[in-house]
């Protein structure tokens, strides 16, 4: 495992040089901060380790930068199939296994290394594709960063350019900051970072913009009537055959509710033919498929960092009956374990740390979050 350097507050995982590194088990923990003068060591503190004596206190602990790796972001929607290699929670901890079966309910039959002859049982959210953290990067890559692999055919240089200050300016402005600019100084700026100077005066561009050069007097507007007709195709680009989407349903009892599912195929008039990654049909021969409008259809939301912890109040999506729920945090229990209420049915139920995620929206094609968050439940 090579070191990385880590500041306080980073959300990361620990092992031991006892176990190998590669196999586990990877315990999840928060930095706490760096050891007076020796850089190979940090103090962290446990999120599932308690201090020793049985209390609820956490555990805290120094341990080499060497056994430690970042926490790596949570893929829920992926689902699993026998012979992945995988990261299962068990005993506080994630250890390395191989799924071996795939059982009912969204849930795995997995032989954890080291014990062959064991089969365990684990939830779907309480599995992970293993990755091992090499020189700065996830080995397999994860999908975000594999397919702007697969995008570019080569490595993005950034171009940089050294300017110098002419001559000493007050940059200023309405709503926005002041600053001085002294004679002669020399900056280093990446390309994409740099701009045409341009003068605002007597409400046009000095020099104009490129559209304005082209124009030799008034533009005056014309309004047309038109009518869109390619609304239904740009719809059907944005799901492709093959995307993993979740899905959601009008139908009385499910309408906060979203199930994870892959487009099969376009069926025109703005509906897709999905198939569910969890739904079987009725005889339990086959994963389900049926005809979803577009406005029913989103991306999977983007992962997030892990949580130390939610909050009372705070917005969650609950894993429940194969789908995700709409809910808030009614109650934090022991052993990371949360009361959430859900205003749909007006109904409280009970559910583990690694079964919610924080609630995002979909909302004008990108994903929000209420402001009021608190996005690392510190």
């Amino acid at each position: 495992m090579s070191e990385t350097h880590f500041n306080q507050g980073d959300q990361v995982e620990v092992t031991t040089s006892v176990h190998g590194g590669s196999t586990g088990p990877y315990y999840p923990a928060t930095v706490l901060r760096p050891v007076i003068k020796d850089k190979a060591h940090i103090l962290v503190q446990y999120q599932t380790l308690t201090a020793h004596g049985g209390g609820p206190k956490p555990l805290t602990e120094i341990v080499e930068v060497g056994n430690v790796r970042p926490m790596p972001p949570r893929e829920l929607h992926r689902p699993f199939k026998v012979g992945d290699d995988v990261d299962a929670f068990r005993a506080k901890g994630w250890y390395r296994g191989t799924v071996r079966e795939i059982l009912e309910n969204s849930k795995y039959l997995v032989v954890l290394d080291g014990q062959a002859d064991l089969e365990f049982e684990f939830d779907h959210f309480d599995l992970r594709v293993h990755r091992e953290w090499d020189d700065g990067s996830w080995v397999p890559p994860l999908p975000q960063e594999l397919e702007l692999q697969q995008k570019s055919s080569g490595v993005v240089k950034c171009r940089k350019i050294t300017f110098k200050i002419s001559d000493k300016k007050e940059t200023k402005g309405a709503n926005f900051g002041r600053r001085t600019l002294e004679d002669d100084q020399e900056f280093e700026c990446e390309q994409f970072n740099l701009r045409l100077h341009r003068e605002w005066d007597d409400r046009s561009s000095v020099p104009p913009l490129p559209e304005e050069q082209k124009s030799s007097g008034v533009v005056k507007c014309r309004k047309i009537r038109f009518k869109l007709k390619a609304k239904k195709e740009t719809v059907r680009r944005n799901f492709e055959n093959g995307t993993l989407v979740e899905v959601s349903s009008d139908e009385e009892g499910y309408k906060d509710a979203w199930y994870t599912a892959r487009i099969v195929d376009y069926m025109g008039k703005d509906k897709f033919l999905v198939e569910y990654v969890s739904l079987v049909t009725d005889d339990r021969t086959q994963l389900l498929r049926e005809e979803a409008s577009s406005s029913h259809i989103r991306p999977c939301p983007p992962p997030l960092p892990s949580l130390v912890q939610f909050k009372v109040l705070q917005k969650v999506d609950a894993w429940y009956n194969e789908g995700w729920w709409e809910g808030s945090i009614s109650k934090v229990l022991t052993g990371s374990k949360y009361v959430v209420y859900f205003s749909s049915t007006n109904e409280e139920l009970e559910f583990k740390h690694s079964n919610l995620r924080l609630h995002q929206d979909w909302r004008n094609g990108h994903w929000v979050m209420d402001p009021c968050q608190d996005f690392y439940g510190l």
